[in-house]
């Protein structure tokens, strides 16, 4: 997979190994139109899933397989709680069961308000990013902002397409049956850009071998996946909510790397035939070479052992490497661009959630004697790094620090009004003009600041903190200007 297929699966790793579980109120729901009761919970439950969304959930010979089937048996096995499966054949007819009552519940899904109507909801138990992928030549996109005129295909049923027509209404939508069967038409060109779940995703170009498709950004809103249940069987949601807080984080690491990258092969009929023959044969002959070679294959085995755990050993200190490789920049050693985005929807999900204001803070340096001379790129390299540890000696521990372009460093600074980001930015301000590495080579710093705003997205919100910035630096002094 090229560039950007590996940088958003270890985005993904990052974001869905840290999310927490949130808080939710209690509900529930039932197939049938009486309520039922704590004494009814030894009956079974039956629920629906999206039979095509590999890793996420899937059906494969008659039986639930996925991340969603993982936590349902934890759940069951904390609850005593019975779940059965009722398939379907599309992520839609999943739905529509649900509000026919032909299944009580639903495995994974998002809330959203169309679903609200029939569904109540558990606290998430797992998220994970949206993204957008188009075939090779496709520029990096930034959110649903930056679609343009190009015809999105989005799997019927999802909750994109109720957030696209509210807030996107100029977005052309095409609905398709599965994010596997979208990406072949994708590739086929029938239409130019594709929503979808990356580990999902990525699965599905794993398997189809699908080389001419690259992710090209990311579709808010993120994943927050959780239990729905029809309204009468609300009696359950704390029972649910109860059993997905006890889950340790170290179960849901297990499950998550389980799952993570798993490649789908689709096989004819006689292929199981084949290789059930071909095990049976194996296993006969592996037994009679053990038991002639009893004693060396022991020696051999410990020999293996020590091999397998000093190459396990290895691999997880080049996995937590990658991990940082991809969340840093390499010249100055803060956080990179992505990275830094990715925090950035957090704070906008936890202020449209819990109305938590967070600031962002733009620092560009430039030389003093002429702005307008771009003379200063052989000192580029020293006072990047001269600026980036001033910054990080200067921001609280809670603030996020990084290089957002080649030139300017954002911080991100959480639960902060724009007054306290402003005694922030002067107090970075001065930081920078004490600094004498930065005097010795005349730099000049302009800060932008910006307080997020009610209804903005990412790109609203970096956009009024650049246009601050650029305010700042037209002084030509150091200086921090507020955005409005």
């Amino acid at each position: 997979m090229n560039f950007f297929k590996h940088l958003g699966f270890l985005v993904s790793a990052i974001f869905a190994l840290s999310v927490g579980v949130a808080s939710a109120h209690p509900q529930m729901s039932a197939q049938t139109e009486t309520p039922h009761h704590a004494d009814t919970t030894d009956a079974p439950i039956t629920y629906c899933i999206d039979p095509l969304w590999t890793p996420y959930e899937a059906i494969r010979n008659g039986s639930h397989v996925g991340i969603s089937a993982d936590y349902m048996q934890i759940v069951a096995e904390l609850t005593g709680l019975t779940f059965q499966l009722v398939p379907t054949e599309s992520w839609q007819q999943s739905l529509e069961y649900v509000q026919a009552g032909k299944c009580q519940m639903i495995s994974m899904l998002n809330v959203s308000d169309y679903r609200k109507q029939f569904l109540d909801f558990s606290i998430p138990y797992f998220a994970a990013p949206n993204i957008l992928v188009a075939r090779e030549g496709t520029p990096i996109l930034q959110g649903y902002a930056g679609i343009g005129n190009r015809l999105v295909g989005i799997v019927k049923g999802y909750r994109q397409i109720e957030y696209i027509r509210r807030y996107y209404p100029d977005v052309r939508l095409k609905l398709i049956r599965s994010e596997r069967e979208g990406l072949a038409q994708l590739a086929r060109g029938e239409f130019d850009v594709m929503v979808g779940s990356l580990l999902s995703v990525n699965t599905h170009l794993n398997n189809q071998q699908i080389n001419n498709l690259n992710i090209v950004g990311y579709a808010e809103p993120f994943d927050s996946l959780s239990f729905g249940v029809r309204k009468s069987f609300s009696h359950l949601i704390p029972i649910l909510n109860e059993a997905i807080n006890q889950i340790p984080e170290s179960k849901r690491v297990e499950i998550y790397r389980q799952w993570n990258n798993v490649k789908v092969r689709y096989h004819k009929d006689y292929f199981k035939l084949t290789v059930t023959l071909l095990f049976i044969i194996f296993v006969i002959l592996t037994l009679v070479w053990r038991h002639r070679t009893l004693h060396t294959h022991g020696r051999l085995m410990g020999q293996k052992n020590a091999e397998i755990e000093s190459l396990q050993t290895s691999l997880l200190d080049r996995n937590r490497t990658l991990e940082f490789l991809s969340a840093h920049d390499t010249l100055t050693g803060l956080y990179n661009r992505n990275h830094m985005i990715q925090k950035s929807e957090e704070e906008i999900y936890r202020f449209r959630r819990f109305h938590t204001v967070p600031s962002m803070i733009i620092v560009e340096l430039y030389q003093g004697i002429d702005p307008r001379l771009d003379n200063h790129d052989a000192h580029k390299k020293q006072y990047l790094k001269a600026l980036a540890s001033v910054c990080l000696a200067t921001v609280r521990e809670v603030d996020v620090v990084s290089r957002y372009t080649e030139g300017q460093i954002v911080v991100l600074c959480p639960q902060t009004n724009l007054d306290e980001g402003q005694i922030l930015a002067d107090r970075l301000l001065s930081a920078i003009d004490k600094n004498t590495e930065l005097a010795d080579m005349q730099m000049v710093a302009s800060i932008g600041l910006a307080q997020l705003k009610e209804g903005e997205n990412f790109s609203d919100w970096i956009e009024r903190a650049t246009k601050a910035l650029y305010q700042a630096k037209r002084q030509r002094a150091n200086r921090v200007a507020v955005a409005d």
